[in-house]
């Protein structure tokens, strides 16, 4: 790839993928929603609020978009993803840059979708079996997928839908369980779950970022893709890694909550397809990734 562009950029995922094809020598066309929004300098960056004269520009067409990736979602955070008005307008500004994407004569659209669209899965996810989300957020982008793809083929835009894993790193902000766990040990507090037998696969940010550019570069039009690190063990397994690199004298709350099933449900991803056609194979184990999310999360406790 030469050129692309990124919205969702200033994000979690999407800061980590935008210097991601910056170091591998491709342009980034980055949209953003104000132009003041902190985003570092970069030879092959162009930084373009939504809606601007420059916005206005990039209608009338280009010859060297290679893929048009579409992170940006509202309500990713837990106490939003009921918020009925939020997702909603995710999947009509989806569609939008779905339109935009056509108009700039992009070759390709690549838009993220969740784990959380499988949320009653009990085995390793099929990503092209029947979605199962439990909350709103899943179930917009369930619909987002499949409205982005039915207009993407009306419109001959190839397109691929990821199905991107449960995400940790240094700079994530909400309380996903990770993220608790390490705050609440660095404070020296005892942090409850409920039992965590359920089968995890978590994949340090960098490596998504890497799997996404390699979709961009790689992959098959028409095919949805799941990223993940093809390492499946249990909830209680990885906040047990956490606490004993931290201090491994501190209590865990393991089952002091009362489970909300009978059934553990799981969040594994096949990856298969995505080595086949992209070659994408995780480099980075968990303890050296999480290692790293702990300094992190230290450094700026401190």
């Amino acid at each position: 790839m030469r050129s692309v562009i990124l919205t969702g950029g200033t994000g979690f995922i999407g800061s980590r993928l935008k210097q991601e094809l910056l170091d591998n020598s491709i342009k980034v066309i980055l949209l953003v929603r104000k132009a003041g929004d902190h985003v570092p300098p970069h030879d092959n960056l162009e930084v373009i609020e939504y809606y601007s004269p420059e916005y206005e520009e990039l209608l009338s067409g280009r010859e060297d978009i290679d893929a048009f990736y579409h992170l940006a979602w509202a309500g990713v955070a837990p106490e939003l993803k009921n918020e009925r008005e939020i997702q909603i307008a995710n999947i009509d500004f989806a569609m939008e840059m779905l339109e935009l994407a056509v108009k700039v004569g992009a070759k390709r659209f690549i838009a993220t979708g969740t784990v959380a669209e499988y949320a009653f899965c009990e085995d390793v996810m099929d990503v092209n079996a029947k979605q199962t989300p439990n909350d709103l957020y899943g179930a917009s982008k369930t619909a987002s997928h499949y409205m982005l793809e039915t207009w993407a083929r009306s419109q001959d835009m190839p397109f691929n839908w990821i199905v991107v894993p449960s995400t940790y790193g240094e700079g994530r902000k909400d309380n996903n369980i990770l993220t608790y766990t390490i705050r609440t040990l660095l404070a020296g507090g005892k942090p409850s779950y409920g039992y965590l037998n359920q089968m995890w696969d978590f994949l340090y940010v960098g490596e998504v970022a890497r799997a996404l550019r390699l979709v961009g570069e790689k992959g098959i039009s028409g095919k949805t893709y799941g990223i993940g690190s093809g390492v499946y063990m249990p909830l209680r397994s990885y906040v047990e890694i956490i606490r004993d690199i931290i201090d491994p004298t501190l209590p865990l709350g393991i089952g002091d909550r009362p489970a909300l099933s009978d059934k553990a449900f799981s969040s594994c991803v096949s990856i298969k397809e995505l080595t086949a056609d992209t070659g994408f194979v995780p480099q980075l184990d968990f303890e050296t990734g999480i290692r790293r999310t702990i300094d992190y999360y230290r450094s700026v406790s401190d």
